[in-house]
């Protein structure tokens, strides 16, 4: 996108643009967003979708290659952090891959092997501390650097000239990182994508793993995943914005991107905090004084893995809330007490049927003097007596 010569060997600043950054830029277009990188020094920007193809693909195989029953797609810390908050029992469940702006910056990175390359990232989403990413920038203090260099996105053109941008089409991917239905079935025809989303996800997670759905759930909208398109709705706004789908992947197959999020001995279950302790229950553990017969088992059990008996707690605590008083309501619910009716007079029924009463007799007016009137037989007017 570069117009600006560089040597072989000499650096290469380059910036990766997040969801969230188009989104915080409208409406402005993404060409637009790429002339204003440009004008403020970077040689190339690249979209973050690079990132979600990549994931994607990545999720995919694993698919492929585990064929699990029920997967749960985790590739933002948002979603993992959420997940393994009261316990590390969903973590056989969970793909957990890297952000797609890290696998992004992974690829710019093979991309650009025999140079130096500075790679920074335009978004909020907290993975950007990956080593493979040099600076990031809110999408707001990116907007707050174009409004002190006097940059306008609406003055700048909306399409290049003489220059070949980057594919900013899909072929695997939504965003977030998460394959579309059409690949998921084409690999696996049974399974199904599912999106949740809402403050009560977790219920509805656990309800999917005790019934072993044969799906892959996607919870970034629910967990707040910037990349995906949090908040509500931003996913269909991102999707409208973008090319139309391609036919074929757009990324080099020949280059190897490592998408593995953590290396052999970190751990994503370490821990839950005294914060976290307060919000989810822990799941239950054993007593050491019961007998071993009498020991809980896990709910249910699969190839060896445990189905979490901590989010069955989670449904089971929903369940009790249901039908328990509400203590701090609102009083214009149903917890005002009802006014009582008024008392009301009780007229009884009576069975028998009324006598008939005629109307009263009312006597006619008598004629005013002066005045004709018409005979009885009404043929001819006759005057009154007297004149």
């Amino acid at each position: 996108m570069s117009r600006r010569p560089t040597s072989e060997a000499g650096p290469v600043s380059v910036v990766i643009l997040g969801a969230d950054a188009v989104l915080a830029a409208l409406p402005a277009t993404s060409v637009q967003l790429a002339h204003a990188c440009q004008a403020l020094g970077y040689d190339m920007a690249f979209p973050a979708t690079w990132g979600d193809e990549l994931v994607a693909e990545g999720c995919l195989e694993y698919l492929a290659a585990h064929e699990p029953e029920t997967a749960i797609l985790s590739a933002c810390p948002h979603v993992i952090d959420r997940l393994t908050r009261a316990g590390a029992e969903l973590v056989p469940h969970m793909i957990v891959l890297v952000a797609p702006p890290v696998a992004a910056a992974r690829y710019v990175r093979a991309a650009y092997a025999q140079r130096k390359v500075h790679i920074t990232y335009v978004g909020s989403c907290p993975a950007a501390n990956d080593p493979s990413i040099d600076a990031r920038l809110e999408p707001g203090a990116f907007l707050d650097a174009l409004a002190e260099r006097g940059i306008v996105l609406a003055d700048l053109p909306e399409f290049f000239e003489s220059v070949l941008p980057p594919d900013r089409r899909r072929y695997f991917s939504l965003p977030g990182g998460v394959p579309s239905a059409e690949h998921l079935a084409a690999g696996d025809p049974q399974r199904a994508l599912v999106e949740l989303d809402g403050e009560d996800f977790l219920v509805d997670l656990a309800q999917r793993l005790l019934t072993r759905q044969h799906a892959l759930i996607d919870v970034s909208l629910a967990a707040g995943c910037a990349c995906a398109g949090s908040p509500r709705g931003a996913r269909a706004t991102l999707v409208a914005l973008e090319p139309p789908r391609a036919r074929a992947p757009i990324l080099d197959p020949s280059l190897s991107v490592d998408v593995a999020r953590a290396p052999a001995g970190e751990r994503i279950d370490a821990g839950r905090t005294d914060q976290n302790q307060a919000d989810d229950p822990a799941p239950p553990m054993p007593n050491p004084k019961r007998a071993p017969r009498e020991t809980a088992a896990p709910a249910v059990q699969r190839a060896g893995a445990p189905i979490p008996r901590a989010f069955a707690a989670h449904r089971a605590l929903a369940k009790r809330r249901e039908r328990a008083p509400i203590e701090h309501a609102p009083t214009t619910y149903s917890t005002r007490p009802r006014p009582k009716p008024l008392a009301r007079p009780v007229i009884p029924l009576s069975t028998d049927r009324p006598a008939f009463v005629p109307p009263p007799f009312v006597p006619a007016p008598p004629p005013l003097p002066g005045k004709l009137r018409t005979d009885p037989a009404g043929h001819s007017p006759v005057a009154p007596s007297g004149c």
